[in-house]
């Protein structure tokens, strides 16, 4: 299995199991379960879908094995860190409030 079909799998596995746990946040009447979790331990419990899904389109779309994003990070110069660095943050705040309006809807 290659590193692209491997993130894929993990980016469509957790991110549709994190999707379901933000249905159910938006939704508390659906939860299927009598006890609804709250806390510290039902943030990082939500949030560790969240965090997998973004691992693996990170490897979906470098086609690098997350351990070793950082080599190539450090061997980018810093133009091309700054302009990446800038990328990133509007293109996951792009994402991130796109979600929320959505969500929101």
């Amino acid at each position: 299995m290659t590193i692209r079909q491997r993130g894929l799998l993990t980016f469509l596995g957790l991110g549709i199991l994190f999707a379901l746990f933000v249905y159910w946040i938006a939704n508390p009447a659906a939860y299927p379960f009598t006890y609804y979790p709250t806390g510290i331990g039902a943030a990082l419990f939500i949030g560790a879908p969240g965090a997998g899904a973004i691992i693996g389109l990170i490897e979906l779309t470098t086609g690098q094995p997350f351990n070793k994003i950082e080599e190539s990070w450090a061997k980018m110069t810093t133009t091309k860190r700054t302009i990446a660095s800038i990328f990133i943050i509007l293109f996951g705040g792009t994402i991130m409030f796109t979600m929320i309006a959505i969500i929101l809807l």
